[in-house]
């Protein structure tokens, strides 16, 4: 079974933003990041480019970001494919919206590896704000399942902060 939590946090503005940027992009600790629209490569850099896209649409004070994490069974016994897998997740959001991610190894008791998914909130599209409703996570989910050949399990969660400091 693959766990899939949607992270929400329409408190933390900015910083928030930020630190979802920063904490993707850590390369101690990603490995293999990755991205669509945004320079991966440079937390700064990744950071500004969402921002001008919320600029550009005036959409500057809403939801900052959708974090999402995506935690493999153990059938996924390497980073390698753990790596793939979550490129392939994050590629469900390349059509509207900017998105960095990267793979960890595992530090609890449930999977070896998961990956971490930061989508824009401001579709670079059209300029709307993408939906943590559950009728479109679940559309994700399905995508999910169909990626990993796993039964998706869904959690949504909203939080006040979730990235270490």
């Amino acid at each position: 079974m693959v766990s899939i939590i949607i992270i929400r946090n329409t408190y933390g503005g900015d910083l928030y933003l930020r630190k979802g940027c920063f904490y993707v992009t850590n390369h101690q600790r990603a490995y293999a990041p990755g991205g669509h629209g945004v320079d991966y490569t440079d937390a700064y850099s990744c950071y500004d480019d969402m921002v001008a896209v919320k600029r550009y649409y005036g959409k500057t004070s809403d939801n900052p970001l959708l974090h999402i994490v995506v935690s493999y069974d153990y059938g996924v016994k390497d980073i390698e494919t753990a790596s793939e897998l979550g490129k392939r997740c994050a590629r469900y959001f390349d059509s509207q919206y900017q998105n960095v991610f990267c793979t960890h190894e595992a530090d609890h008791e449930c999977s070896f590896f998961h990956t971490h998914i930061i989508v824009n909130s401001v579709s670079y599209k059209d300029g709307k704000l993408i939906s943590s409703w559950y009728g479109y996570m679940q559309q994700f989910c399905q995508f999910v399942a169909y990626v990993t050949n796993q039964k998706p399990y869904l959690t949504l969660k909203n939080k006040a902060n979730d990235f270490e400091d």
